[in-house]
């Protein structure tokens, strides 16, 4: 089965490449990384393109600064992604050494698991940005976050939230533990994530319409495919990164 990583980031370059670094280091390596640069940092792309690659990455920037996008971005990730097991991280989430083995042992083993969320430490941006992942210091624990997490692909569709086939549109992602209810999804928990704390995302909180706020209530309470009708559209440029040194 194969594992899709998918990252989702606005305007922190250097820690969403940490990020695409560590995740190479663990136990288990992901078939592909899926970056999706949601209208932020132009230069991120160069930063990745420096990054030695132990799998493929894909590089996705969206070419417009859409207000709360961030269910937009996620679902263009799945959209561009191949895995059988999609995971969906947070750029400021960023896996333990075994995390993703621990992921893909439960959903190959339990097939009655659709979802498998990761319990969370928290670390200083500062350690992450400044030291080697042998040196940061995490603190205190953390309950489980609604969307990072590792997925099967079809729930994903079924949920109607990171669904394929309306890259351009996106649940509201607050919304997803009443959905995983109305579905009836099963789930388990591991180990973990550690979350990078102090402005990990700055201007994360963007200005979303009156009109886009309105459809996003609308949909809350159903499961059929997203109300078209906002401002939601957007257009996008595709890097591929195969595995190696500095390729592009």
């Amino acid at each position: 089965m194969k594992l899709s990583v998918i990252i989702p980031t606005y305007w922190q370059s250097d820690l969403c490449c940490v990020h695409v670094r560590e995740a190479m280091e663990g136990t288990v390596i992901p078939d592909e990384i899926v970056v999706i640069n949601d209208g932020g940092d132009p230069g991120l792309e160069d930063k990745l393109c420096q990054i030695s690659k132990k799998t493929n990455v894909i590089y996705a920037r969206i070419l417009e600064d859409v207000g709360f996008n961030y269910n937009g971005a996620c679902n263009l990730g799945v959209w561009l992604s191949r895995g059988d097991y999609v995971t969906v991280e947070d750029v400021d989430h960023i896996p333990l050494r075994q995390a993703y083995e621990n992921g893909i042992s439960i959903l190959d083993t339990r097939p009655e698991i659709s979802r498998v969320a990761y319990r969370r430490q928290w670390v200083p941006l500062a350690h992450v940005l400044e030291r080697s992942f042998s040196e940061w210091e995490p603190y205190g624990g953390l309950g489980c976050n609604a969307m990072v997490a590792m997925y099967r692909r079809e729930l994903m569709l079924d949920m109607k939230g990171q669904d394929e086939r309306m890259r351009e549109y996106g649940w509201l992602a607050y919304d997803f533990k009443n959905r995983l209810v109305k579905l009836k999804v099963q789930h388990a928990v591991t180990f973990g994530f550690l979350i990078v704390k102090d402005g990990s995302e700055p201007n994360i909180d963007r200005h979303m319409s009156v009109t886009n706020r309105r459809i996003y209530r609308q949909n809350v309470a159903r499961l059929h495919p997203h109300e078209e009708g906002g401002i939601l559209r957007f257009t996008f440029e595709v890097t591929r990164f195969p595995k190696g040194l500095q390729s592009k």
